[in-house]
């Protein structure tokens, strides 16, 4: 069978917005992904945080989201671990469930910098290519020089990702929301549409 490109977009989505989807897009389109996964996190480590959504909704906001992009799909992977999971264990669990494909994980340029700090760094970084998605205000000198580094400690293959970024905060649409400002064109609709039924971040 065919290796497979596979794209891991993981992340709060808290909510997922419109700059999520044109990241997911560029990183489909320059390197030519088959699939987009995106895979929300689990907020264990943030549960003493009242200002977020809990897994369902995020999740559900996700699936709304990319409802549209048959190259993109949701994974549950991370939410229904009750006790979280490390971007290493994801990526393992993916390489179980896709064998044989390769997976693509899609990062800022600045987790890129500062990913050896990670938990199990050395596995994450042999285990799938990394896509570092660069921006105009980014130092890319700084990011050659920590390719170059993790390329001669852990034989790490990163890739720039160019991303014109839109200047969209899941931050600023959550406080927006609670002031009662317009979000749209911000994030889908549908997903405007499911904040409103379900009456979060006020």
């Amino acid at each position: 069978m065919e290796c497979r490109k596979i794209g891991i977009l993981g992340g709060t989505f808290d909510p997922i917005h419109n700059a999520h989807l044109l990241l997911g897009e560029s990183a489909r389109e320059q390197f030519g992904l088959d699939r987009v996964i995106f895979i929300p996190n689990n907020l264990t480590h943030y549960k003493k945080r009242t200002d977020l959504s809990g897994c369902e909704e995020r999740y559900q906001m996700v699936k709304m989201a990319i409802s549209e992009n048959p190259f993109f799909t949701c994974s549950r992977l991370e939410i229904d671990k009750p006790d979280g999971s490390y971007t290493v264990d994801t990526i393992n669990d993916l390489k179980n469930m896709y064998p044989g494909d390769e997976l693509y994980l899609i990062l800022g340029a600045d987790s890129v910098i500062s990913i050896d700090s990670w938990y199990k760094s050395r596995e994450l970084l042999s285990s799938c290519i990394i896509l570092a998605a660069i921006r105009e205000e980014d130092d890319i000198a700084d990011l050659d020089k920590k390719r170059r580094e993790l390329k001669d400690l852990y034989n790490a293959d990163i890739r720039l990702l160019s991303f014109n970024r839109i200047d969209i905060s899941s931050t600023d649409i959550r406080n927006r929301i609670k002031k009662g400002k317009s979000v749209r064109y911000m994030l889908p609709d549908e997903v405007i549409e499911y904040i409103c039924i379900k009456g979060l971040y006020k």
